[in-house]
Formats: C-alpha cells, sequence, structure tokens
C-alpha cells in the first residue's frame, strides 16, 4: 500500500479510492459484492496515496489548493528517486531479516547462517550497501566497514552454495555463477525500486498536462470555460484509471518478486498463501 501511494501521489484521487472503499464496503454496487472484503486494501491503498498527495501538494494534479509539504516530483525529480531507493533498501532489508528467520526454522542455524536469502546474503547486502554508501559521502571508515562485511558474506554464502553443490570442479563452476547471480541480483533489485520514483512522475506528468490543457481553455471564454471543465473530468479520470491500474501492477510486482524471491524458496514446506474469503451472493433485479 506504500508503494501504491508513492506511485499514485494525489490527495484527489486517493479521496476517490477512499470513497470507492466505502462503497464497497457498504455492497454497493451490488454486482461486486463479492469483492467486499476487499475493502479495507483499496482504503489503504486510497490513505496512502492521500498521504503522498499531500506530501507532492497534488490534489486533482498541481491544482495549488495543497501546499507542497515535502518535494514536488517533477520540481525535484532526484530528490523522489533517491527516496525512492532508500524505500526499498528499508524493505530489501526487511526481507532478508523475515529470510533468515524462514531459513531458521527450515534448517537450523546451519541452513540460516549459509544461505544465500539468510545471514550469509543479509551481510552481503548490508555490506554492499555500505560500500556505496561510503563511496557517496567519501566516508574511508565506511567504505571499509562495508567491504570486510560484503567479503564476510560472500565467503559464507560460497561455503553454503559449495556444499550444496556436490563440490569438486563442477561444483565451484557452480558456486562461481551463483555468486555472481546473487550480486547482480542485488543491484537490480535494489536500484528495481527506483520505478516507485518513476511512476510517481508519470503520475504527475499526466496531472500537469491535464491542468495545463484546462487553465488554457479557461480563458478562451464560455465556451472555453465548458472545454476546460470537459478536459479536467475526463483527463483525470484517464489519469486515474490508467495510473491505478499501473501503480497498483507495479506495488505488486516489486513485492512478489524483490521481496518474496527472499522470504520463500521452492522446497520444504508448500506455500498456500493467503487469501480473502468471499461468497457468492444471488441478487434479486
Amino acid at each position: 500500500m506504500v508503494m501504491f501511494g508513492m506511485m499514485f501521489g494525489d490527495a484527489g484521487h486517493g479521496a476517490l479510492l477512499l470513497l470507492m472503499a466505502l462503497l464497497l464496503r457498504s455492497g454497493r454496487p451490488r454486482r461486486l459484492v463479492q469483492l467486499r472484503a476487499m475493502w479495507p486494501f483499496v482504503a489503504g491503498a486510497g490513505g496512502t496515496s492521500m498521504a503522498f498527495g499531500f506530501a507532492y501538494g497534488e490534489f486533482l494534479g498541481p491544482t495549488k489548493v495543497l501546499p507542497v509539504l515535502w518535494v514536488a516530483p517533477l520540481d525535484h525529480p532526484e530528490r523522489l528517486l533517491t527516496a525512492a531507493v532508500a524505500v526499498g533498501v528499508v524493505l530489501l532489508a526487511l526481507a532478508y531479516v523475515a529470510g533468515i528467520v524462514n531459513r531458521w526454522r527450515e534448517g537450523g542455524p546451519a541452513r540460516a547462517l549459509y544461505a544465500v536469502s539468510g545471514i550469509a546474503g543479509s551481510a552481503l547486502f548490508l555490506g554492499l550497501a555500505g560500500l556505496a554508501a561510503g563511496g557517496y559521502l567519501h566516508h574511508t571508515l565506511l567504505t571499509l566497514t562495508g567491504a570486510v562485511i560484503a567479503a564476510g558474506g560472500l565467503v559464507l554464502a560460497a561455503s553454503g552454495l559449495f556444499a550444496a553443490s556436490g563440490g569438486g570442479v563442477p561444483g565451484a563452476t557452480q558456486t562461481t555463477i551463483q555468486l555472481f547471480d546473487a550480486v547482480v541480483r542485488i543491484f537490480s533489485n535494489t536500484f528495481s525500486f527506483a520505478r516507485l520514483a518513476a511512476f510517481g512522475l508519470t503520475h504527475a506528468a499526466l496531472g500537469d498536462i491535464v491542468w495545463r490543457g484546462t487553465t488554457a481553455l479557461a480563458h478562451a471564454g464560455p465556451v472555453g470555460l465548458i472545454g476546460a471543465a470537459a478536459v479536467f473530468t475526463v483527463g483525470n479520470a484517464l489519469a486515474f484509471s490508467l495510473e491505478a491500474l499501473v501503480a497498483g501492477v507495479q506495488a505488486l510486482r516489486l513485492e512478489f518478486y524483490e521481496l518474496f524471491s527472499r522470504v520463500f524458496e521452492s522446497w520444504g514446506r508448500p506455500f498456500r498463501p493467503w487469501h480473502v474469503s468471499t461468497q457468492r451472493t444471488e441478487v434479486a433485479p
């Protein structure tokens, strides 16, 4: 929900989502009554969208109805991009914590220590993060500390992968490839969270286009006012529909691929996902 709100940051559009959630909760429209149990998720998405809308100063676009409390996306995209990657680092760290717990429950302390999604992978991730932060801040001690932690994580992960591969030259080759893949995945997964900023910028840009068209027509007399109202209504409807779909898909994509890939592995107990219990109710016309 937080990732969705960051990409769909508009207080007006978030309020529409909250209204939709309340309608679902009340059982309206009746054709969607089977989705009634989903209303808390729609409400949560609307709430986070409103929160980021206040932070961005967006209300149905850059209408100047709200002041900018944090950053205007189109004015300072680099700040939004940095924040998106920082959010990704925090979420990945939490995913590694959950991964350590799961590896421990699946195979005990040894499994948790040597797994790429366990302590070894966590150390590699934190070490690389320390290296990047030390280089950015020109902090020598932080850089050296990150290098040591990353090296320790590599050694632990290599030991676990080599033992699982069966040893020998084929095992060493497989371990090398898997270590390379683990490092590449850490970088790609971390920077994949930049899409939180990218789609937030897209949403803001669409709102800006609609608002510019609206204000341009508003100064063209009575006919222009009618056109401005049409552009504002239709433009916001299109932006709401497209961006809600895109933000929802991208938030789920980040959750399942970047985060859940560290929590779950393809062995152990079968994964039975949590689901919303639904029932079909026939409604007389």
